[in-house]
């Protein structure tokens, strides 16, 4: 009877469960890293405490970016992206300023040390702003930073809306890339992905090793939430819908303008952008709620199936 050998070590690497076994493997719940207990997925009872939705309070020194230079319209800075990063120790910021005439949107940067004190850096020695040269768009970019690229012309990267006819016709989403946040490229091959109204949210995936935006159902638009899926930020899936509007909707009249997504901890956080109903009347004394928004939050396991989380 020949002996079993083993060309390595008998012991496991840190890490490995060592007591899982064929019989307790059915039932058991695998776990990588920290977990956060914004649901019930790792519960099994709950004595003697209780999970608090804990209400955000806004910094006293709000607003912390308004329109201060000659060439931001009356608009004030609109939609945008902000990013820490980590390399370079400062945050990001891109936001919407508009053309004169209010038909295009361009693209404008600050930074800060903290998240609170913003500066506009002189980058368009042209005319002298912050505005980024060479970039408009019909709907607002959302940029971030893959740090999953290997092509550092490609290191940033954004989603935005655009007609390339100049009618609503041609309006789809499109992608462009940057080795610095500053000078952009379109895609070669735009458009990219069905009309999406307001913010497409892309970012790169690590537990799907994909990237993965959120945007506007359609077209037609309709405001709740999609889903699509890339391997090379080019090639973009059909839209899934992920989040649609329920009950708890109905009194405001409530519509989702967009979803931001971070994963973080072994589930995906959302910030809904929750708009309530739309009036082109004056907003009665009783209803300040009317035409205005706020932010909701929700989250997944998977990405797909969304839950929203309600206060008790």
């Amino acid at each position: 009877v020949g002996a079993m050998t083993f060309g390595g070590s008998l012991q496991a690497p840190p890490g490995l469960f060592k007591d899982l076994n064929d019989e307790i493997l059915g039932d058991a719940i695998i776990l990588n890293g920290k977990q956060l207990f914004i649901d019930d997925y790792i519960i099994d009872e709950l004595s003697g405490a209780e999970k608090v939705l804990n209400q955000p309070v806004k910094h006293p020194r709000n607003p912390i970016l308004v329109s201060d230079q000659p060439w931001e319209t009356v608009w004030h800075p609109n939609h945008g992206s902000v990013m820490y990063d980590q390399e370079e120790k400062i945050f990001k910021m891109w936001y919407i300023n508009y053309t004169s005439d209010l038909k295009r949107q361009q693209l404008a940067y600050a930074t800060s040390r903290d998240g609170i004190s913003w500066q506009k850096p002189l980058i368009n020695k042209a005319d002298g702003t912050n505005i980024i040269p060479g970039f408009s768009a019909d709907n607002p970019p959302c940029v971030f930073k893959d740090s999953a690229e290997t092509d550092p012309n490609r290191r940033y990267k954004m989603l935005y809306g655009d007609n390339p006819d100049g009618t609503s016709k041609s309006l789809s989403t499109h992608a462009a890339y940057s080795p610095d946040g500053l000078h952009w490229t379109p895609e070669p091959q735009n458009p990219l992905i069905p009309h999406s109204d307001t913010l497409s949210c892309p970012y790169w995936d690590r537990r799907l090793g994909r990237y993965v935006a959120y945007l506007r159902y359609g077209p037609p638009n309709t405001r709740i939430v999609s889903r699509v899926e890339s391997e090379d930020f080019v090639h973009w899936s059909p839209k899934v819908t992920v989040l649609r509007r329920t009950n708890l909707d109905a009194p405001l009249a409530t519509q989702f303008y967009g979803m931001r997504i971070m994963p973080y901890e072994g589930v995906y956080l959302g910030l809904i952008e929750a708009y309530h109903t739309e009036t082109l009347k004056p907003i009665p004394h009783d209803k300040p709620w009317t035409d205005r928004k706020n932010i909701q939050l929700a989250f997944s396991r998977n990405g797909l199936t969304w839950s929203r989380v309600v206060s008790q």
